[in-house]
């Protein structure tokens, strides 16, 4: 809180209101003379106001704008103010309701003495002889108990009204009290709201009205439908009403009262709008297979690259023991790659047999021709055969 005791303090008064569904919108109005350095100081805005939703602008004078406006808060100590008149005046009419209410319970027990008046009979004695009880006295005995029984109830029809005028204006004093503290801290320190604004161009002007706009979380309306038809006719009548509902710490008592149905917390940014192509219709192109490679792949395996090769394993040698198997034998190496123009087996080529190239045969070793028979080689031995 920045302490600007030099600027000049406006008034405000409350113009008009306009409640939300949740929340309000509130403008007040201030007028006056700008001093040489420009600053003003707006007095009269409620503790409750969002600071960030002040709005301020220069109505009736071309040429004056605003350039600064904030929101303080002062606080300085509380005297005798209006909360504490009104809670002496709450205690005065506590103790009257109480007088009232005293006055009307010994009026109640009164009539109920006077209602419990009943003629008794003298008591015979012994040896006299029986006799009537005068009807004279027991008729005067009613007649004095009706005439008593109707002046106190005409008095405690007083008292009760009295009473019930006493109770209202407990009530009444009670949620002024009740209004009042929501206003005021509880604390014996008193806070003033007031928004300091900056004006540009206001030198030598006579008078310049400020309008502010500031918004209120503690306030709320809800509609009430009446429909009223009567039977035989063939139109009725539908009275809309709203019921109103707000604790900002201000007196909305003859302010210009709106009602909207939006919240004044959503979001109004501009939506983002998509180009327009204006043409001939085109399809669609058709998505493209290539994607982009995601961020940080060129380094997902440097870890694994500083580390160097792989150390190669050390043959581990097997023992052996008498009797054992031996190892199994090597595998075979496997095949040369085919030549030129060669071919899979089992498939002929141009130019050759059973897929060889003619040079093949004559580079290729003749194939190992087979041991005689005995019988073969007597029959070879013999002449003429």
């Amino acid at each position: 809180m920045e302490a600007t005791g030099t600027a000049d303090r406006w008034g405000s008064t409350l113009d008009s209101v306009v409640v939300y569904a949740q929340g309000a919108l509130c403008r007040r109005l201030a007028a006056g003379r700008v001093p040489q350095d420009g600053r003003i100081r707006v007095t009269g805005l409620p503790r409750s106001l969002d600071p960030a939703s002040l709005r301020a602008h220069v109505t009736g004078a071309a040429g004056v704008r605003v350039t600064e406006a904030r929101v303080e808060t002062e606080a300085e100590p509380a005297g005798a103010g209006p909360p504490d008149g009104l809670r002496g005046e709450v205690e005065r009419l506590r103790d009257a309701h109480a007088a009232a209410l005293a006055r009307r319970d010994r009026q109640a027990a009164l009539i109920e003495e006077v209602s419990a008046l009943r003629p008794v009979p003298p008591v015979p004695r012994r040896g006299d002889p029986p006799r009537r009880t005068p009807v004279d006295a027991w008729l005067e005995l009613s007649a004095f108990t009706d005439e008593r029984l109707t002046r106190l109830h005409a008095r405690l029809a007083e008292l009760e009204d009295a009473l019930r005028d006493a109770g209202h204006e407990l009530a009444v004093a009670g949620d002024r009290l009740a209004r009042a503290s929501t206003d005021a801290p509880a604390a014996h320190v008193a806070t003033t709201v007031s928004a300091v604004l900056t004006l540009d161009g206001a030198e030598g002007r006579p008078e310049v009205g400020i309008e502010l706009e500031y918004g209120v979380p503690g306030a709320v309306w809800v509609p009430a439908y009446r429909l009223t038809h009567r039977q035989g006719e063939d139109g009725g009548r539908l009275v809309l009403r709203a019921s109103v509902a707000q604790r900002t710490g201000e007196d909305w008592t003859g302010v210009r009262v709106a009602l909207a149905t939006a919240d004044l917390g959503r979001r109004t940014d501009l939506p983002r709008l998509r180009s327009v192509r204006i043409g001939r219709s085109q399809p669609a192109p058709a998505p493209s297979g290539w994607r982009e490679p995601p961020p940080g792949l060129a380094g997902l395996f440097t870890g694994y690259d500083a580390a160097g090769p792989r150390p190669a394993a050390a043959p581990v040698a097997v023992p052996t023991s008498a009797g054992a198997l031996p190892p199994p034998p090597p595998p075979p190496p496997p095949p040369a790659p085919l030549g030129y123009g060669a071919a899979p087996a089992g498939l002929p080529q141009p130019g050759g047999v059973f897929g060889a190239a003619p040079e093949a045969f004559k580079s290729a070793p003749a194939p190992a021709q087979a041991a005689p028979s005995p019988r073969a080689r007597s029959a070879a031995g013999r002449p003429g055969v």
